[in-house]
């Protein structure tokens, strides 16, 4: 696991250098107080390097391989049923929205990595895509898809 790590983090900084010079040349926009097109691709750039160099680190500190524990159900599912589900959500969100199809999804994926404190599966399921929804409203003005059946937007103008 230890090599694995380190492997994966030096090709994902090297990934993330490449992908931010890649953008590095994209267009400023003129509109006052707007972020321009090269806006997010850097906060893209910036994220991807910080974890990867982390894993990076991660790996040169890990000890040997530890067994894992068997009676811990993440990683019970193989990759296909995740991809599944994964598929169902981008089926999904045109119809429900950015909300109403994260919040189950959410959910799902902690269930399956092997969550089992239901306090967390709720708060985090609920709070993670209302935190990503009013982040990208709010602080990056792009908005989410809000679906043909969504009714949870008229729901959340009241918090702003």
């Amino acid at each position: 696991m230890r090599n694995k790590n380190i492997t994966a983090g030096i090709f994902l900084t090297a990934l993330g250098l490449a992908y931010g010079y890649l953008t590095a040349g994209l267009p400023e926009r003129s509109l006052p107080n707007m972020p321009g097109p090269s806006f997010f691709p850097w906060v893209l750039t910036f994220c991807l390097l910080v974890l990867s160099v982390s894993l990076v680190v991660q790996g040169l500190r890990m000890a040997e391989d530890a067994p894992k524990p068997a009676g811990k159900a993440g990683g019970s599912f193989p990759a296909v049923v995740f991809l599944g589900v994964f598929a169902i959500y981008l089926a999904l969100l045109p119809f429900l929205g950015f909300l109403p199809a994260s919040i189950p999804f959410f959910a799902v994926l902690m269930v399956m990595y092997g969550e089992t404190r239901k306090l967390w599966v709720a708060s985090f399921s609920f709070g993670v895509p209302i935190f990503l929804f009013l982040l990208f409203r709010n602080v990056f003005d792009i908005p989410l898809p809000r679906g043909s059946l969504s009714l949870v937007e008229s729901a959340l103008s009241v918090l702003s």
